[in-house]
């Protein structure tokens, strides 16, 4: 079996760099934002050299008011609009975040909580923008504060995290929605991606608790390289330069599989685990033979995961299926975490 894998990942050019990292739980990756204080003067159509993304001086009928940077790093960038007719307001930037699964997770719950208000009961939503070959998985959240209405959507988008947000009197998020659209249409930050494509290429960094036991460790490291042969053989090139898919329902389930194999398929000889790692592999085990993997996985990530078309759900068994059985697993403890190569990749070449 070793064998097998160590064909797979040269013969698909899947070169993964292991960094034993001895962290406590949770492993995460923060960057910190940077603030955009540096103001950029434009009369014009403006393109931003780094990323390639555009920002016109008009968008419909909202004009451009600002243009921002970072006074030490010009790689982040924002553009203001204003509707002088109505006091609506269209913002988007690009920032930098880490290049780990979890990132656009991180960011958005970041946004949250840096915020005075709360979200909307119950409107979140996934979603996504194509243009062409290239594809932006994304979150979107409406906000209500004093008498408007916000609607903030986070991308993946290569090295930077895109971010849109528009807002206006009264509660029509249909309104909003379509805003949106229209203008990311125009704004096109597809083509972030499109000239800065990230690399394949992925490093895997393990908490210190995988070292508590052998198993322990063999299971997350099968569980890691069980998501990178999904992404290869699910994934297109033109998707993946956007970042790490760990918005996808299928790429989460395939980290959990890839942890149960290990002991159920490539050792199923007696294991040496200790307690924690057999009763951790013994909950995967009845959480898979139960058939609520996904339902779990939802859950837990706030219904934010991106579920294959048509998948069909049961929420109401999987609850049932709680009250008999203790949730042994908490997903924000994190005993691995991939993490993209700070690269460009050219996306002319055969792979």
């Amino acid at each position: 079996m070793q064998s097998f894998w160590a064909a797979y990942f040269i013969n698909n050019c899947m070169k993964i760099s292991i960094f034993f990292v001895l962290l406590l739980l949770p492993v995460m990756i923060f960057s910190q934002e940077l603030k955009l204080n540096k103001k950029i003067k434009s009369n014009t159509d403006f393109e931003h050299p780094i990323s390639g993304i555009s920002a016109p001086m008009n968008l419909g009928n909202f004009s451009r008011i600002a243009l921002f940077a970072n006074s030490k790093n010009d790689s982040v960038f924002s553009a203001e609009y204003k509707n002088e007719n109505n006091d609506a307001l269209f913002q988007f930037k690009i920032v930098l975040g880490g290049l780990d699964e979890e990132r656009l997770f991180n960011y958005y719950f970041e946004n949250l909580k840096s915020r005075r208000y709360s979200p909307k009961e119950a409107i979140n939503k996934t979603i996504s923008f194509k243009d062409g070959n290239f594809k932006l998985n994304g979150i979107s959240t409406y906000f209500s504060h004093l008498d408007r209405l916000i609607n903030v959507r986070v991308y993946d988008a290569g090295f930077w995290i895109f971010v849109s947000e528009t807002s206006q009197k009264g509660n029509d998020t249909l309104a909003l929605d379509n805003r949106q659209d229209e203008f990311l249409k125009k704004i096109m930050p597809s083509k972030i991606v499109e000239k800065n494509p990230l690399t394949k290429y992925s490093n895997i960094y393990y908490a210190k608790a995988c070292f508590r036991d052998s198993l322990m460790l063999r299971s997350a490291m099968s569980s890691a390289t069980n998501k990178m042969r999904w992404i290869y053989e699910n994934i297109n090139k033109y998707e993946r330069a956007s970042g790490i898919p760990g918005i996808l329902l299928n790429y989460q389930i395939a980290g959990i599989n890839g942890f149960i194999d290990y002991k159920t398929e490539k050792n199923p000889k007696p294991s040496k685990g200790g307690y924690e790692t057999n009763n951790l592999i013994g909950f995967f085990i009845k959480l898979r033979e139960s058939g609520f993997i996904d339902e779990f996985l939802m859950e837990s990530y706030y219904y934010l995961l991106v579920p294959p078309e048509n998948h069909q759900f049961d929420y109401k068994g999987y609850q049932k299926w709680k009250q008999e059985n203790s949730i042994e697993y908490n997903t924000s403890q994190k005993y691995y975490i991939i993490v993209n190569s700070r690269n460009k990749t050219d996306l002319n070449k055969d792979e």
